[in-house]
C-alpha cells in the first residue's frame, strides 16, 4: 500500500473528500481535514482548494473561526453522499460529466434545466453511472434495512388475484408497504407492524385477528431514488394474514395484478418496485391471500358488498320476505 507522501493526487484528493465530516460533526479547517487524510501540514492548501471546488457544487456548510480559519462540513447528509461519491469517482479514475465536445446542450428547448441542476438528482445521475460502470464491486455509500409486506387480494368469481401497492411521490413509483426499520424499532417485526398502521389507512395491529410472517430475506444494491446514494438494502417481505373484514385504500393505494407486480410496471405506466418471488413454491399464485376480493374497500366506501347480510342474516330474511310480500299485493291488485 502507498504512503501518503507517495499517493497520486487524485488518491491524495480523495483522501481528503472522505476526510470532510458529516453535518452531524464539528466544521474543521483545511489543517485539520488534511490529518484526518492522513496526509501533512504541506497538504493544507490541497485540502483548502478542494474545499473551494466543492463550494461551487454547494455541497459544503462554510464557516470562519475566531481567527479568521475557513471551516468545512458537509451542508447536508445528501450532500455528504455527493462528496463521497467523488472520492469513489476519484479512485475509479472516473469522470462524472462526459461529452463535452458536443454542442447539444440548448438544442431542445423545452427541456427543463432545473431538473438537471436538482442536487439529488444530479447525484442519482452520477451514482446511476458509477453503479453501471463498476457493478456489484462498486462500494455502496450507505446501507438501510427495509421491511415490505405482501397483502393479497382473493381472486373475484372469473378475476385473478391483486395485490396491494402504494405510491410513493417521492421515488415516483409503487411500492409495497413498509419503509425503512428506525432506530426505535425493536426488531424488524416491529418495523412491518409500524409501517402497516401508518400506511394503511383506519389500520390498527390486533395479534388475535393479524399475523406477519416472513416469505424471503435478501439484499438489493440500487442507487436511492429519493437520496440518490448507492444503497445496499438488506430486505425482509413479509405476508399480511388477517381476518378483518376489508382493507381501506387511501388516495396512493391500489390494487395490481400479479402481471404488473412481477414486471415491474403497473397498467397506468408507473414503475413498481418488487423482486419477484422466485425462490418461494408456488410463488405469488401460492400465497394466502390477506382478504377476499369482496372485503377489499377504496377509502369513504361503505359497508363491503354482503357485509350486512352477512353480519345481520335474520334481519336481512326478513327485509327480502317483506318485499316478496309487497310483490304478491301489488300482483293481487293488477
Amino acid at each position: 500500500m502507498q504512503s501518503a507522501a507517495g499517493a497520486s493526487y487524485r488518491e491524495r484528493a480523495a483522501r481528503i473528500l472522505r476526510a470532510v465530516p458529516p453535518i452531524s460533526e464539528p466544521a474543521i479547517g483545511p489543517a485539520e481535514l488534511a490529518r484526518r487524510a492522513g496526509l501533512d501540514e504541506r497538504d493544507a492548501p490541497r485540502a483548502e482548494a478542494a474545499m473551494a471546488v466543492l463550494g461551487v457544487l454547494g455541497v459544503l456548510e462554510l464557516r470562519t473561526s475566531g481567527q479568521g480559519e475557513p471551516l468545512f462540513r458537509a451542508a447536508t447528509p445528501i450532500a455528504h453522499g455527493c462528496i463521497r461519491s467523488l472520492a469513489e469517482h476519484l479512485d475509479q479514475g472516473m469522470a462524472v460529466f462526459l461529452n463535452w465536445g458536443r454542442a447539444e446542450a440548448g438544442a431542445d428547448s423545452s427541456a427543463d434545466g432545473s431538473a438537471v441542476l436538482s442536487g439529488p438528482r444530479f447525484l442519482f445521475a452520477m451514482e446511476s453511472r458509477r453503479f453501471a460502470e463498476t457493478g456489484t464491486s462498486a462500494s455502496p455509500l450507505a446501507a438501510a434495512e427495509i421491511a415490505q409486506v405482501v397483502i393479497k387480494e382473493g381472486a373475484a368469481p372469473g378475476g385473478e388475484s391483486r395485490y396491494l401497492v402504494q405510491y410513493d411521490a417521492r421515488s415516483r413509483q409503487y411500492q409495497l408497504i413498509g419503509g425503512h426499520r428506525r432506530p426505535d424499532d425493536g426488531t424488524i417485526e416491529h418495523t412491518v407492524i409500524r409501517e402497516l398502521e401508518e400506511e394503511l389507512t383506519d389500520f390498527s395491529f390486533h395479534q388475535d385477528s393479524d399475523t406477519v410472517t416472513v416469505l424471503r430475506r435478501f439484499e438489493r444494491l440500487a442507487v436511492s431514488r429519493t437520496s440518490g446514494i448507492l444503497t445496499r438494502y438488506r430486505i425482509v417481505l413479509f405476508h399480511l394474514r388477517t381476518r378483518r373484514e376489508r382493507i381501506v385504500l387511501g388516495p396512493a393505494d391500489r390494487w395490481v395484478s400479479e402481471r404488473e407486480l412481477n414486471s415491474g410496471r403497473a397498467d397506468d405506466g408507473r414503475r413498481i418496485l418488487f423482486s419477484a418471488l422466485t425462490d418461494l413454491a408456488g410463488g405469488l399464485a401460492g400465497l394466502e391471500p390477506a382478504v377476499p376480493a369482496v372485503l377489499a374497500a377504496p377509502a369513504g366506501a361503505g359497508p363491503p358488498r354482503w357485509g350486512l347480510v352477512r353480519r345481520h342474516p335474520w334481519e336481512a330474511m326478513g327485509l327480502v320476505l317483506g318485499l316478496l310480500g309487497l310483490a304478491v299485493s301489488i300482483l293481487q291488485l293488477l
